[in-house]
């Protein structure tokens, strides 16, 4: 097979930071991070951030999303230039070194992100808003959270880590939000409050500083609820170090009679670059499909059928086992084949010839246009793993 990036599938935009929006070239985006030597760090203080590019891919059958697929690219400067690459196939970033800007971006003066978060406490027009009655989320089970608004606090964002939670020092921490190469930095809001019903104790969180999100706390002391809850801000302002718990809150509560202080600490865990092209293996797929697809038009079933996982080894090497050919068949009910194998894919248009007892079938690659024939016992592997097809 000859999988390549088939630009039909893909929409690709590139975006400045005063979010001016051009077209790209799809595959630019894709092999952004393919084609140079990743490295594990970027060096700088503080980084620029000039603009990104992405590329999306939409589903091919309204049916099955898995060949959705999104890539980004982060254009940023440090000590040096880099492409940050990031993939919904991928769990984290890799990053290469530029030479040079891309020409979209070559007088882009960016923004400047710090490498490392910094929290502060929030201004009195945020802790206003946070005692709105509609501000915070209530589940509709009776839930009602009273929030502390002395302990409300901003956090300012950073190029690309995670915040993290944890009672004490050395607890267990729980990431609660990240942070990563975007055009729109905006700061997140952190306070404590709790249900008047049930005396549990919540941490409330804002990505916008107009409506919080609700979490419980992770500590079993906090299970049952806790009586006489008392809270106490325990820094106004700080930049966080990497991995270094920092006490935020310090919380006194009563429990089984006696009098209990526990601190709420909070982490910055940054996010190792990957150093491996691909840390996932590429998802397979094949559909088979009644007329040519058509740039962001999803197929419906029956118009196009797709093959099981356990017979796409079987139909591959049908295919590969095709002969040359300068003969073609009839149009039949399918007459297109579309491969994927992660973001590449390969498309085939199909003919057929039926006789007494066999039927031919050929394959011809859209991109190239050679023709092949598939032997007899890959055409009755065809027909076999694409059953649908043929009633």
């Amino acid at each position: 097979m000859r999988y390549n990036y088939i630009e039909s599938h893909w929409t690709a935009e590139r975006v400045t930071m005063d979010e001016q929006v051009q077209q790209a070239d799809p595959k630019t985006i894709l092999t952004q991070c393919e084609e140079q030597e990743l490295v594990s760090e970027i060096e700088g203080e503080a980084l620029t951030m000039l603009g990104i590019a992405y590329a999306t891919r939409m589903p091919f059958t309204e049916q099955d999303g898995t060949t959705y697929a999104f890539s980004q690219v982060a254009y940023v400067e440090g000590e040096s230039l880099y492409a940050l690459c990031q993939s919904n196939h991928l769990e984290g970033y890799r990053a290469v070194k530029l030479e040079t800007r891309p020409d979209f971006l070559k007088d882009e003066q960016g923004i400047e992100i710090p490498i490392r978060p910094h929290i502060e406490s929030a201004a009195d027009e945020a802790r206003d808003t946070l005692q709105r009655k509609d501000s915070i989320y209530e589940d509709g089970q009776g839930q009602r959270i009273r929030p502390f608004t002395e302990t409300l606090m901003t956090i300012s964002p950073s190029f690309n880590g995670v915040i993290e939670f944890g009672i004490g020092d050395e607890g267990i921490y729980h990431p609660y939000f990240d942070f990563a190469p975007y055009l729109v930095k905006q700061d997140t809001y952190v306070a404590l409050g709790y249900d008047v019903s049930t005396n549990l104790p919540y941490m409330l969180l804002s990505h916008d500083g107009r409506y919080y999100g609700t979490h419980p706390i992770h500590d079993s002391d906090f299970v049952q609820g806790a009586d006489h809850v008392s809270v106490r801000a325990l820094v106004e302002e700080k930049t966080l170090d990497p991995l270094q718990p920092s006490p935020l809150y310090e919380l006194t509560f009563e429990l089984d009679g006696q009098i209990v202080t526990k601190k709420l600490s909070i982490r910055f865990h940054p996010n190792a670059l990957l150093r491996e092209p691909s840390e996932v293996e590429p998802m397979s797929l094949a559909y088979l499909h009644r007329s040519a697809y058509q740039p962001n038009v999803p197929f419906y079933y029956p118009d196009a059928i797709s093959l099981g996982h356990d017979a796409h080894e079987r139909l591959i090497e049908a295919l590969n086992e095709a002969n040359p050919t300068k003969r073609v068949g009839e149009s039949g009910a399918y007459n297109y084949l579309t491969l994927f194998q992660g973001n590449r894919g390969q498309q085939f248009e199909l003919s057929y010839h039926k006789r007494s007892s066999k039927l031919d079938v050929y394959i011809k690659e859209i991109d190239t246009e050679r023709q092949f024939k598939l032997t007899s016992e890959g055409a009755e592997t065809f027909q076999d793993v694409f059953p649908q097809a043929f009633k």
